[in-house]
């Protein structure tokens, strides 16, 4: 039972009388602040001003009678204020309105709220709620109730009369909960005050510490009043009705102040302020390692500012740290490099975290040495940018220090850049070489460079000498690489060498092929160049395309190969498309070609195309019809990402309970989600799985790829795991390389991650006509269509079962790119329930019929904590108090220290 209505709890904590805040100089003894309720204001020191010190800790001040304990007590203990008048419940009156509704509500309120009031009783034990009329009323034969008598008596009748159900049984266990003689008074470091400098020396004060103060002034009044208040009727009343709407007002105040955003719980508890941090503009520095970070020499400073001063009196340099300090400050101010020698000497293997707004997913926070420069810039490793979809046009990025030795550790274990080269959402590798790099691999591969065309042996092989410069960079025991190399290939190249060499074999292989990247796109010297753009015989090109009968036929003609390898032919830049570096060749028939249709901004495609290309200019009615798609994929990019983010926030909130259980192998479960495997993407997706093959369970590897697909297959899923927490062979051998437990958390970022990639994608497009494949409507393929689908299947799902809702979500997501089969099913897992159980850890859940519910209602069905700061918090207070304080969130039992009850 949560302490909110527990009378032994409120016996054992001290009582505030006074409304007064100060005596003299210091807070008043028995005051909303007082240091001897409360605790001291400073570590082991009491109001005297005596440091006591740890030693005599727990013992009291024989003069103030402060305890001698440090002043983190002020956020835990609780005080009381006694009520001159009992008044009901606020929290025990939500309980009965949620259970009686409209049947109790009336005559309660009668009772409260009208001094007129009363509750009558006959000798059958027929009750109701009257206003008196007249001396007459009632009749002999009732007997009558009045004030909180008469309120004690119409819930305990109700409570004996509906005894079946378990909340009203509840009720009536807890009837000496209706009535209240004590409110609760929050720690006070939970409602602070201050002083304003001004010339009188104002208070600044909590608003809650406004409530109490009238509570008490309340108190005073009626404890100086002459009246025996008890035998006026209309005077108890008054007061009656004055202290239950102020403890009602509290009540709802608190409430307020603990959950939303703003409140403690999600604005405090669960969102820190962090003091070592700072922010800057990103660069990219090539010459730097790949698990390296180079910090401005000013914001080192600032961050290390109390070991820098530390050193210039080891050094002599100063005696008194304030001195060093302000010397460090006038170098800050005057941005003077005296103290660059002993920065560096500082930061030598210090560490510090990255972190690149908007934060999606597990990459966008990572770990990296520190070196320093004399720039004003954060300056990184070009390839780390994938993990945090930055680039340097301006991107900034915040650092975070790690204060403690053990946090340290920790950055280098598992935030390392190097520690964490694979994508969470879909195993492939994080750091993946673009642009100039790509280029310069392209060209050296495809023997671009003529000095470097000549035959060399190589491993008993005959290459060009170009090829040999490339395959260098590879491990010494990796195959012969002899054919040319682009984007696709690379990037399939490297996930290969990641899954086959450790993280240190895989990090060189990276920065070698970053160093000869660089290298021949800058000697190889590509440049754009007006001329390049304009093509021969384009309106020949174009003739063929627009001579077609029908809109579909000439869209189907611009879309296909042909042109494009047309194109190809015509264009001398063809290789900077080719290689995947820059550009696809939509692009260059637009610019070169013709802009071809175009969207309106209802999203239906224009039947009439834009025969003019980019370079030539368009004409002012077909500029004028393009503007339409571009504005709608502005704005749809403008409304939809705040929608992508809340999507992002609630599956964070749906699933932060699902958790992997590091020491159970096998559940034992008999049922398997059926799976069809199409074609090798979705296969590469079912990687590191479980499935049944012929009666045994084999997990799908590499090797085993091509034995599934164009099969219907039987994998372990944790939709069916019998485990409160996740089992291995359900989950799958992913978790040896996402090392981390928190499976719900990483498979909510891998989608949320991809929906905000989703809805940017569309602004890149600029109403150019896009359609699915095979289509024959002239209708746009419409991205923001597919994240309203993926909405409705997380908050609306009734027709579908967990096999045809996992692929549905699987194909709109993997549409455009790959994410892990399994992060669908760990989502799809938290949906199905039956009514406050989890479905899949009912003992006989075959004969029961899985209910999908929405992921807004998970967190509040899963976790009172949850429910309690993220949604309706009167009716998930009011959840907790009625379940007598049995948490069912596993991370609720983690915070309580308690063994989990589902």
């Amino acid at each position: 039972m949560p302490r909110l209505i527990n009378r032994e709890f409120i016996k054992t904590i001290k009582e505030v009388t006074t409304s007064k805040m100060l005596d003299k100089k210091n807070f008043h003894k028995n005051g909303l602040f007082s240091e001897q309720i409360f605790g001291p204001l400073k570590n082991y020191i009491c109001q005297c001003g005596i440091y006591w010190g740890p030693s005599n800790s727990n013992k009291k001040c024989p003069t103030c009678h402060v305890d001698i304990v440090s002043n983190r007590e002020r956020r835990k203990r609780f005080a009381k204020i006694v009520l001159p008048i009992p008044v009901v419940n606020p929290i025990f009156y939500d309980l009965l309105i949620s259970l009686g509704k409209s049947e109790i509500r009336k005559p309660l309120d009668l009772l409260i709220k009208n001094e007129k009031s009363s509750l009558y009783v006959d000798d059958e034990n027929n009750h109701f709620v009257d206003e008196e009329n007249d001396e007459k009323w009632p009749p002999e034969k009732f007997k009558k109730y009045e004030k909180a008598e008469a309120i004690i008596k119409l819930v305990s009748w109700l409570s004996e009369e509906l005894m079946d159900i378990p909340d009203w049984k509840y009720i009536h266990e807890h009837l000496d909960s209706l009535l209240i003689n004590e409110v609760l008074v929050l720690p006070p470091d939970l409602r602070p005050t201050s002083k304003i400098r001004s010339k009188n020396d104002q208070m600044k004060s909590d608003e809650i510490n406004s409530y109490y103060t009238h509570l008490l002034n309340h108190k005073a009044t009626i404890e100086d009043t002459n009246i025996d208040i008890l035998n006026k009727k209309e005077i108890y009343y008054m007061y009656f009705k004055q202290i239950q709407k102020l403890v009602n007002t509290l009540y709802e105040f608190i409430l307020d102040k603990l959950s939303k955003k703003e409140g403690l719980i999600r604005g405090n508890i669960l969102g820190k302020r962090i003091d070592f941090s700072g922010r800057a503009i990103i660069t990219p520095d090539p010459i730097i390692d790949i698990d390296e970070c180079s910090l401005p020499y000013i914001m080192i400073l600032e961050l290390y500012k109390l070991q820098i001063s530390k050193k210039l009196i080891d050094y002599g340099k100063f005696k008194l740290q304030n001195e060093a300090v302000d010397y460090i400050d006038e170098c800050i101010e005057m941005d003077k490099l005296n103290l660059v020698s002993i920065c560096e000497e500082v930061i030598k293997d210090e560490v510090c975290l990255l972190n690149r707004q908007p934060s999606l997913h597990r990459l966008s926070l990572l770990g990296f040495k520190i070196k320093m420069n004399t720039d004003k810039v954060i300056k990184i490793h070009p390839l780390a940018c994938s993990g945090f979809n930055a680039d340097f046009d301006g991107d900034q990025m915040a650092i975070y220090l790690p204060i403690s030795k053990e946090s340290k550790e920790e950055v280098l274990q598992k935030f390392l850049f190097t520690k964490n080269l694979y994508n969470p959402s879909n195993v492939s590798l994080a750091a993946i070489p673009s642009q100039d790099i790509i280029l310069g691999v392209y060209i050296l591969t495809n023997n671009m460079i003529p000095d470097l065309n000549k035959k060399v042996k190589y491993k008993n092989e005959e290459i060009t000498e170009s090829l040999k410069i490339f395959n260098e960079c590879l491990p010494e025991d990796y195959i012969v690489i002899k054919e040319t190399i682009n984007k696709k290939k690379l990037i399939n190249l490297l996930n290969d060498i990641n899954n086959k060499y450790d993280y240190m074999i895989t990090s060189k292989v990276l920065d070698d092929i970053k160093i000869i990247g660089y290298k021949y796109s800058t000697l190889y010297g590509t440049t754009l160049s007006l001329d390049g753009l304009i093509l021969d015989n384009i309106d020949e090109l174009k003739e063929t395309i627009y001579s077609k009968n029908t809109s579909r036929e000439q869209l189907n003609k611009l879309n296909s190969k042909k042109i494009e390898n047309e194109l190809r032919n015509k264009f001398i830049y063809s290789y900077v498309i080719d290689s995947g570096s820059r550009g696809t060749w939509e692009q260059v028939r637009q610019i070169l070609l013709s802009r071809g249709f175009i969207s309106n901004f209802s999203g239906k495609i224009i039947e009439t195309p834009v025969k003019n290309n980019l370079v030539e200019g368009l004409t002012q009615y077909e500029f004028f019809n393009s503007s339409y798609g571009c504005r709608k994929g502005l704005l749809d990019v403008a409304i939809n990402t705040g929608d992508s983010g809340y999507l992002s926030r609630q599956l964070a909130f749906a699933c932060c309970n699902l958790i992997l259980d590091s020491n159970l192998e096998d559940c034992g479960t008999e049922d398997y989600l059926n799976i069809y495997v199409e074609d090798e993407k979705k296969a590469k997706c079912l990687l590191y799985k479980y499935y049944l093959n012929k009666d045994k369970e084999e997990l799908i590897t590499n090797n085993n790829l091509n034995e599934i697909i164009g099969k219907n297959i039987k994998i372990r899923s944790p939709i069916f795991c019998n485990s409160e927490k996740i089992c291995k062979k359900c989950y799958g051998d992913l978790h040896k390389i996402l090392h981390s437990p928190f499976i719900g958390m990483i498979a909510a970022q891998s989608l949320g991650e991809a929906s905000t990639q989703l809805v940017l994608r569309t602004f890149h497009y600029s109403g150019a006509a896009i359609t699915k494949q095979g289509s024959e409507d002239m209708l746009q393929e419409d991205i923001i269509n597919d994240l309203s689908s993926v909405s409705k299947l997380l908050h609306s799902n009734k027709d579908l079962n967990c096999d045809e809702l996992t692929e549905k979500l699987f194909k709109i997501y993997n549409y455009s790119r790959e994410i892990h089969h399994v992060h669908f099913e760990s989502v799809v897992s938290q949906l199905m329930w039956y009514g406050n159980k989890k479905w899949r850890l009912l003992k006989d859940r075959n004969n029961f019929v899985p209910e999908f519910i929405s992921i807004l209602t998970i967190p509040s069905k899963e976790s009172w904590l949850l429910g309690f700061g993220f949604s309706n918090q009167k009716k998930n207070l009011l959840k907790g108090i009625s379940n007598e304080g049995l948490y069912s969130g596993i991370l609720d039992n983690m915070l309580l220290g308690r063994k989990s009850n589902i």
